[in-house]
């Protein structure tokens, strides 16, 4: 069965306030050879010691978001992130620094990433 619709992506920036910390999505609309949607989000964290130092790369994620979450990933790429996503961006870059020191599992910053897709609003 052919895709019906069109395959894309967005991406959506935070920086944090005190500008230290940035997180970067992508989020990407396809489709799978039996024509179903197929919707995934990268994420990534970035940091940097002063605000004169340029930002590197802390960690990306690449996550596969449900079909139950379809409707909420469009709404995102529709709309950009609401208020209820951007403070779950917040707790997922905490998830994702806890990654790279090893305290917690890449299941679990996987999905605290996800998390920002399905705590959107109506």
């Amino acid at each position: 069965m052919p895709a019906k619709g069109t395959a894309f992506s967005v991406d959506l920036l935070i920086v944090t306030p005190d500008q230290k910390r940035k997180i970067d999505f992508k989020l990407s609309k396809g489709f799978k050879n039996d024509g179903s949607v197929d919707w995934n989000l990268e994420f990534g964290l970035q940091e940097r010691s002063k605000l004169t130092d340029p930002f590197h790369d802390l960690v990306k994620l690449k996550v596969n978001i449900q079909p139950a979450l379809h409707q909420k990933a469009q709404a995102t790429a529709n709309n950009g992130l609401d208020d209820s996503q951007t403070s779950a961006a917040f707790a997922a870059a905490d998830s994702a620094k806890l990654l790279s020191a090893g305290e917690i599992s890449k299941a679990s910053a996987n999905a605290a990433a996800r998390r920002v897709i399905s705590v959107r609003g109506a």
